[in-house]
């Protein structure tokens, strides 16, 4: 089940997100990016060929330069609400482009992107439903949307979404589910898929963990998670 949190004060939230990129920066004095492009490898089980010469759509990107490593792309697209304020930052330039779109509407048009990539973003929308129509949408067919989101039992001020883990029965359209995958949590997103082992299918759902979810447009409907077992 999906269920909207509790949490609605949008302008709050983007303020205490702004502030937080503000923070790292004046603390470290630069915005690190070296390490996204395990994020977007290692982290689903691909390699960086995989992204040869496609088109890319970040959602959430933040702004460090969350695909400045990958020159391979014909395009490189991050969505972040916050883009033009995160101008203000002073950042190293970058070569990917930005756009301030919400995911709940996506100004691009349909089948725009090869590759749509959500990581540890998905909770942070408004409205869940029209942000996985919106993904869905600007995917062409045949491609890919990927995600990495915690599953959580309570929202919380920047996350104020729940999304569960059929998260994948709320992209409209038809799919494959390639991955399916359920993490213990463990300090972050990122280091519960990078560091733990995935639940066995078998196991008892937990309230708590990460989903890692691996879909491709096409022409047969999602019935079977990646295991054969019914969502």
């Amino acid at each position: 089940m999906t269920r909207q949190g509790a949490y609605k004060n949008p302008i709050a939230k983007y303020v205490h997100e702004y502030m937080f990129w503000k923070k790292e920066l004046a603390e470290k004095g630069f915005l690190p990016n070296a390490h996204y492009e395990a994020f977007f490898t290692s982290l689903f089980g691909l390699e960086k060929a995989f992204y040869d010469g496609k088109r890319l759509l970040d959602i959430g990107c933040g702004p460090c330069g969350s695909l400045e490593w990958a020159g391979n792309a014909s395009q490189r697209v991050g969505l972040d609400p916050l883009a033009e304020a995160y101008g203000f930052l002073e950042r190293a330039p970058q070569q990917m482009e930005y756009t301030p779109d919400f995911v709940e509407s996506i100004s691009f048009p349909d089948a725009s992107f090869d590759v749509v990539t959500s990581i540890n973003s998905l909770d942070h929308v408004d409205d869940l439903a029209k942000a996985t129509a919106e993904m869905a949408r600007v995917v062409c067919p045949g491609g890919h949307i990927l995600v990495a989101c915690e599953i959580s039992p309570a929202p919380k001020p920047c996350e104020p979404t729940l999304v569960g883990w059929d998260l994948a029965r709320h992209f409209p359209g038809k799919w494959r589910v390639l991955d399916a995958s359920r993490f213990p949590f463990s300090e972050n997103v990122s280091a519960s898929i990078l560091h733990k082992q995935p639940l066995a299918p078998s196991a008892p759902i937990p309230p708590h963990g990460v989903l890692r979810l691996i879909l491709q447009k096409g022409e047969k409907n999602f019935e079977k998670d990646a295991g054969g077992k019914p969502f």
